[in-house]
């Protein structure tokens, strides 16, 4: 297919996968879940041994739900420092003496916690590089409010240098679907957006989006959901990555 001269990817649960098994299992009020919470304890109870677990852990939920709707009103991305700043305020703590350094390294727990549950599933890696040996351009466009994770991810699984540029909402201030961060990727490729194919899991932020732009798209329907009716309608729909051999 020469209708494309790049192919624009998602990058978590398009390239790469949560696995979140990896994480430890924490049980309050009789409820259990995998989470980074433990990793984040251990640095903030270097601060405050005072405040048990317990004590730590609502704040620690609340800051995350109350993170993720700032993010979704107008699609602003930002950085995760900003995430454990809501939760020190909603905890009303004396000052710990460096806070910008506890938020450091919290955001460093936090972002390692992740990192260990991300997984390339190796037919994932064989399809990027069967698709930059036809010829084709290859980048990433990523909702991710920490780059350095990113890509450090990307060098441990030795794939950043199939890609010519790596666009993270982080650095650009905006989230997917907002048109900002796909054109922020067009302009650095100096290409036209009919001129890529984005490739997504996300359907409200990876289809619409990028269909906002002018872009082609395929959408990766990870979850199964109905095909009918979808607005805006994807060029294509695949299940898993490797499929995008049978018509790249």
């Amino acid at each position: 297919m020469n209708k494309y001269s790049t192919v624009i990817f998602d990058l978590f649960d398009t390239i790469v996968d949560f696995n979140f098994s990896h994480l430890p299992t924490i049980e309050l009020k009789g409820l259990r879940s995998r989470t980074t919470s433990k990793e984040v304890y251990e640095v903030f109870a270097k601060y405050y041994p005072e405040i048990d677990f317990a004590k730590f852990y609502d704040p620690f939920i609340e800051s995350y739900h109350e993170f993720q709707e700032m993010k979704l009103k107008e699609y602003k991305e930002f950085p995760n420092r900003e995430r454990f700043k809501l939760m020190l305020d909603k905890m009303d703590l004396p000052p710990a003496g460096d806070e910008d350094r506890l938020i450091e390294k919290m955001v460093l727990a936090h972002m390692n916690g992740l990192a260990s549950c991300v997984e390339l599933p190796e037919n994932n890696k064989k399809t990027l590089e069967y698709i930059k040996g036809k010829g084709y351009r290859l980048a990433i466009v990523s909702n991710f409010d920490y780059a350095p994770t990113a890509y450090r991810l990307l060098e441990r699984f030795n794939i950043k240098n199939l890609f010519e540029e790596i666009v993270i909402s982080e650095e650009v201030g905006w989230r997917k679907p907002n048109h900002i961060i796909f054109q922020t990727a067009v302009k650095k490729l100096e290409i036209l957006p009919q001129d890529a194919l984005f490739v997504g899991d996300n359907f409200d932020a990876d289809v619409v989006g990028s269909k906002a732009l002018g872009m082609d798209v395929a959408w990766i329907n990870r979850k199964n959901r109905p095909e009918s009716g979808l607005d805006p309608t994807p060029d294509y729909i695949i299940n898993k990555l490797p499929e995008l051999e049978n018509f790249i």
